[in-house]
């Protein structure tokens, strides 16, 4: 633990992925007291690099008098997922490679829009130290891989803040590459998953635009990477357990750049229907009360409204 290191409660978007759980993990472990909140629940990959870091998280929302509060990857309710209490600015920061968001909270904010991942945020706010330990290592390198596509689209920042990281960690690629490896062709359940999600999925088309939908009873964010394999442009998957439904959604780079932004729709549908949503452009999630296949409908037709007269390049 660093000397005099101020207590931190870090504070996960929904259904957090590596470049959200990596930045958390690794203030939690760079400055030895942290921990991490995330009531709106951790991705299948952020759940394995936490088991890697031997660490977890914590649903419930309990922040100590004394404790900083760290927004990472998100900077308000709707880019979060869910609400926080009244919150201090001087004992709130936020860290983040999104635009702010409309509701963000007060505080200091580290917002870097060029910045790839906020893995690369959280680099430099550990000072880029010489000497960081193989587990923050670790989770960095991992949120980076992960928010570039494995460096697709990292640029000359992104590539000097892995090389900084990987030395001060002693690591190579390799060691990062091992967890990011897919368990889906290991694993009978997801890869069951995958295959009930292409038999019973329904496309729409606009122009030269697919957008896939799909129903399945759980490993939605698989389907949805299946869906986009397949030759989707967005892909919505739902599941419904009772009365309550969950829908994760996924778009390539080419909708990206068309405009479509899955965490605003996702966001947008959430405070119409009375449920939670939100997430960043290419991945974002929706949950609430109401029929899977409805949202779905809706997710679609927000999508389409975006992609209706653009041109797929």
């Amino acid at each position: 633990m660093l000397a005099d290191a101020p207590a931190l409660a870090i504070a996960l978007h929904s259904n957090a992925d590596l470049d959200c759980v990596g930045s958390a993990a690794a203030l939690a472990l760079f400055f030895g007291n942290g921990r991490l909140m995330s009531p709106g629940g951790v991705s299948h990959l952020g759940k394995r690099l936490l088991a890697a870091l031997d660490m977890d998280f914590e649903q419930d929302i309990e922040i100590g008098q004394e404790e900083i509060v760290v927004l990472v990857d998100a900077s308000g309710p709707s880019s979060l997922g869910y609400g926080l209490p009244d919150l201090e600015p001087h004992r709130t920061v936020i860290l983040d490679h999104h635009p702010r968001s409309a509701d963000a909270l007060p505080g200091t904010a580290l917002i870097d829009e060029e910045a790839n991942s906020t893995c690369e945020i959280v680099w430099q706010v550990l000072g880029m130290s010489p000497e960081i330990g193989r587990r923050t290592g670790l989770a960095l390198a991992s949120g980076i891989l992960a928010d570039t596509g494995h460096l697709r689209r990292g640029g000359p920042g992104t590539l000097d803040a892995l090389s900084g990281i990987l030395a001060a960690s002693g690591m190579d690629l390799e060691d990062v590459a091992t967890l990011l490896e897919s368990a889906e062709d290991q694993d009978i359940s997801r890869r069951m998953a995958r295959l009930k999600g292409a038999q019973r999925l329904k496309f729409h088309r606009t122009g030269d635009w697919l957008v896939a939908v799909s129903e399945v009873g759980a490993f939605e964010g698989a389907v949805c990477h299946g869906l986009i394999g397949l030759g989707a442009d967005v892909s919505l998957v739902g599941s419904q357990k009772e009365d309550d439904f969950r829908i994760t959604g996924r778009g390539t780079a080419r909708t990206l750049a068309a405009g479509v932004h899955l965490g605003d729709i996702m966001s947008s549908v959430a405070d119409e229907i009375g449920g939670q949503g939100g997430g960043h452009d290419g991945a974002a999630g929706l949950s609430g009360t109401g029929e899977a296949e409805a949202m779905l409908d809706i997710c679609a037709r927000n999508v389409l409204d975006v992609l209706r007269g653009t041109a797929r390049h």
